[in-house]
């Protein structure tokens, strides 16, 4: 009799090189990118301007710098392709006759021509990275919800978030490829006087990471997903962070995240680190409806704030009755007194999540109920601010979290936010020595939305694998 496998040993694995390019290739993201991106070229070609047809269309550019993720550097793309044993080439020939229709020369593309179309059509201006940004963040979110992340119609609710519909943010600083700052680029021979111009990227400068530490580098934000199943992390969006100006990183982060959130309806909560504030979790709440988790912030001497909100009516059976509310740790507290005149405070129970829709942004409310030693009954509460709020100042969302710390439902929520850190890992394994492959945001932004695709389009692969390879126990 022969002997049968174990089930560890016909388990689907990690995706060799060959099976993850054939991910990429099949994915959707490089040739609509590719297409947009060929008629804002069209678009800008001047009546009667001459010179000779591009040998290769855009999309061989955009491939191949995916592929410098795959291999380490662009040199070493232009090796693999260029070997005939290897079958590179041939396989992105037949994917461009497949997908495109487009027949590509034998001869393979070599490094001068990527960089001339990278440097030309695919990086060159704002707009060309802004309609491959608005390209991958649209086929992200169709390939997060194939893959069962952020569904309308999944689990969860507005009271309980499901944390397979939360969308998670991170800021992480790229290390450059040189050690110099801009700012200190001249150095002085100290026998000849002459000044020596050192390398060093122009967009890299000194950032403050979330432990209070300097990182140098150039800084971008990452939105992304994830489910609990192997292989179920979809980034959503990469954006560049200024070093000055512009907000900083929340501010990006606020956009990344009004570019993103309309793709996704179907999700109900997301979850950022402390650079987020009061004034962003309110545009988080008011334009999009979710739940924003942030860590809080606390007083001088690591001292929880305990902030006066005031008396709020009591919606009971009876006379009308008001409590004594105070925000501790981001959560409603009563005021009570003890019979020796102590001062306490006593957590309420948050009981539901209400969410109203305005003319043209949304309210929040939170009700919590009320112990039945102080007569029962429940207390509902605007959770972001009104107007009242703006003319005092309060800036409540600061002060006062729909899901505060001390609630159940955050531990599992915000370990979204740690899991970040482990496609902070990956990125940093896909770069030579950990430093990036390029010189200046621009061409950086590039590789990082064509490394986030690979990723994208490998984690969909790998997922549609183990789901179909797992015992029905598993896979339901």
């Amino acid at each position: 009799m022969t002997p049968q496998p174990s089930p560890a040993a016909t388990a689907p694995g990690r995706l060799s090189l060959r099976a993850t390019v054939t991910a990429f290739l099949d994915d959707d993201f490089v040739w609509v990118a590719a297409e947009r991106l060929e008629h804002l070229a069209a678009s800008g070609t001047a009546p009667g301007r001459g010179g000779r047809p591009r040998t290769y269309p855009l999309v061989c550019a955009l491939i191949w710098d995916g592929l410098v993720s795959v291999f380490g550097s662009a040199r070493q793309v232009e090796v693999e392709l260029g070997c005939v044993e290897s079958g590179w080439w041939e396989m992105i020939r037949r994917a461009a006759i497949k997908r495109a229709g487009v027949l590509l020369p034998v001869q393979a593309m070599r490094r001068h021509h990527y960089r001339y179309l990278r440097d030309t059509y695919l990086c060159a201006t704002d707009t060309q990275l802004a309609v491959l940004a608005e390209v991958f963040t649209e086929h992200a979110a169709k390939l997060a919800v194939s893959v069962g992340l952020c569904d309308p119609n999944g689990t969860g609710s507005l009271t309980h978030p499901s944390a397979a519909r939360v969308v998670a943010g991170d800021g992480k600083v790229v290390t450059p490829r040189y050690k110099t700052s801009p700012q200190q680029r001249g150095t002085v021979d100290p026998e000849t006087g002459e000044i020596r111009m050192r390398r060093a990227d122009p967009d890299a400068g000194l950032h403050v990471t979330g432990g209070g530490d300097q990182a140098f580098g150039t800084k971008y934000v990452f939105l992304s997903t994830r489910g609990d199943a192997r292989n179920q992390r979809i980034i959503l969006h990469v954006a560049h962070t200024p070093t000055k100006g512009a907000g900083g990183e929340a501010a990006t982060a606020i956009r990344a995240f009004d570019a993103t959130l309309p793709h996704l309806p179907g999700t109900q909560a997301v979850v950022y680190d402390g650079a987020m504030r009061g004034t962003h979790l309110h545009q988080l709440i008011t334009r999009h409806g979710v739940i924003p988790l942030a860590r809080m912030h606390k007083a001088a001497g690591g001292k929880q704030r305990d902030t006066y909100l005031g008396y709020v009516p009591i919606q009971r059976p009876g006379p009308a009755a008001t409590l004594d509310i105070h925000l501790l740790d981001g959560a409603p507290h009563l005021r009570d007194v003890r019979a020796d005149g102590t001062p306490t405070l006593e957590p309420l129970e948050r009981t539901k999540l209400i969410r109203r829709p305005n003319t043209d942004h949304w309210r929040l409310y939170g009700e919590y109920r009320i112990p039945d030693h102080h007569g029962g009954g429940h207390i509902r509460i605007r959770l972001d601010r009104t107007t009242r709020d703006e003319q005092t100042g309060f800036n409540r969302e600061e002060h006062l979290r729909p899901i505060p710390p001390t609630d159940p439902d955050h531990t599992t929520l915000y370990a979204r936010r740690n899991d970040t850190e482990t496609g902070n890992r990956l990125l940093d394994d896909s770069m030579l020595r950990e430093r990036a492959h390029t010189v200046g945001r621009k061409r950086q932004l590039l590789n990082l939305t064509t490394w986030a695709a690979l990723r994208n389009a490998s984690a969909a692969h790998q997922h549609a694998r183990h789901r179909t390879s797992d015992p029905p126990t598993l896979a339901a």
